[in-house]
């Protein structure tokens, strides 16, 4: 026997050495909405057909949990590639990124993808989930498995498993389709209740459930600039012959990293260059722009930005200033807490948008103003003499 810890109500309880993790669900007699969809095993994702031979923590997740619902769309990905093998042999569906909140994917049927195939795809994928088909986990030496994969003419997973470096390697299979997904998947198509499918200008959004309430499907959001975006960057890919991860690691193994570094780093400076002259000829009755916003969330690179933009803006005769809403926090006694008592810096109200309107505002009208510092050691806002006020060059 062996002892499983449940985090879900801290009980403990022995059970047969090999229990999968339903068994041992079934076991605790839980009762999680929506069920479980997989399970954290000492802190590890697993799927629930995991089995355990030694004692171990299990915490079962749900759909609600990211964790979870991550292996939600894995499955949902891999009943799609197999609607797709299904209905199109010789086709090829490539997922390619999460927009409008939920994933774009790209049809390859030697022809535009009409409204026709949209109905047969989404049909087919009902069929699959309503047959209840076992997901099947198998893992072997990388070299079976890259072979498996080559007679299957997948030469994306052929280069990611030859440059993984690892000696032995998994695969799923449904039914007769075989893929290759980095986490764990359900245990069977019967577990996706909800989903659907549409065209989303030249391709497919795959649309998933609510991450709130997962009785609804996620709205579908026009993201046009996004998309484009994601568009130049897949072209770039292409360009650069790195498509896949796979292809990014032949390619640093055979020595073309710094190149690829360099054309990147280079592209961007070229975007960046764009933005500052869009910037410096956009105004209206001859007068220039003042404030550039800048978003995103924590570490996504807004400083390193704004740094860079600034060099480009300072090469058009302007004089920016850039100004970090860090230093405009409230002191830390007043920041907003998060659902498990933790300061959530993450929230509007941590700053101090009062006093931050203000300030613009004064700097906008041509007034001085004394920008504060905040001390995260102190958690307070202290004024040190930095004095600010804008001329006719000046950009925020």
């Amino acid at each position: 026997m062996l002892q499983i810890c449940c985090k879900n109500n801290n009980i403990s309880k022995n059970f047969p050495i090999g229990s999968s993790l339903l068994d041992i669900y079934n076991g605790f007699n839980l009762d999680i909405p929506y069920g479980p969809v997989s399970a954290k095993v000492n802190n590890k994702v697993e799927g629930l057909n995991y089995r355990a031979y030694n004692n171990k923590d299990v915490e079962f997740l749900n759909i609600l949990n990211p964790s979870g619902m991550r292996t939600y769309v894995r499955s949902l990905c891999f009943i799609l590639c197999k609607a797709v093998e299904d209905l199109y042999p010789d086709g090829k569906i490539m997922l390619e990124h999460p927009v409008s909140k939920g994933y774009y994917c790209a049809l390859q049927i030697g022809r535009e993808t009409g409204l026709d195939d949209v109905s047969r795809i989404k049909q087919r994928m009902k069929e699959i989930v309503e047959a209840n088909i076992p997901f099947h986990r198998f893992e072997c030496h990388t070299t079976e498995v890259v072979e498996l994969f080559r007679r299957k003419g997948m030469m994306d997973k052929v280069r990611l498993l030859e440059t993984s470096g690892e000696l032995y390697s998994y695969y799923y299979t449904l039914e007769d389709t075989i893929d290759y997904y980095y986490g764990s998947l359900l245990p069977s198509t019967g577990y996706i209740r909800k989903f659907d499918i549409v065209k989303y200008y030249d391709g497919l959004l795959l649309r998933v459930p609510n991450r709130q309430n997962p009785e609804i499907l996620e709205e579908v959001v026009k993201q046009e600039k996004m998309l484009e975006v994601f568009k130049e960057h897949r072209r770039w890919n292409q360009i650069l012959g790195v498509g896949t991860v796979g292809d990014f690691n032949v390619a640093c193994n055979e020595g073309y990293a710094t190149d690829l570094i360099n054309v990147s780093e280079a592209l961007q400076e070229k975007k960046i260059s764009n933005i500052a002259d869009e910037i410096y000829h956009r105004g209206k009755n001859g007068q220039r722009v003042k404030l550039v916003l800048i978003s995103g969330p924590s570490s996504s690179g807004k400083t390193t930005f704004s740094k860079r933009l600034s060099i480009q803006l300072m090469a058009n005769g302007l004089k920016p200033y850039p100004i970090s809403l860090d230093n405009y926090f409230v002191d830390r006694e007043k920041t907003p807490k998060d659902e498990k008592g933790d300061y959530d810096y993450e929230s509007l109200y941590a700053l101090d948008l009062e006093f931050f309107n203000k300030q613009l505002q004064d700097l906008l009208h041509g007034k001085e103003v004394e920008l504060p510092r905040f001390n995260f050691t102190t958690g307070r806002r202290e004024f040190k003499g930095d004095k600010l006020k804008i001329d006719d060059n000046m950009i925020l």
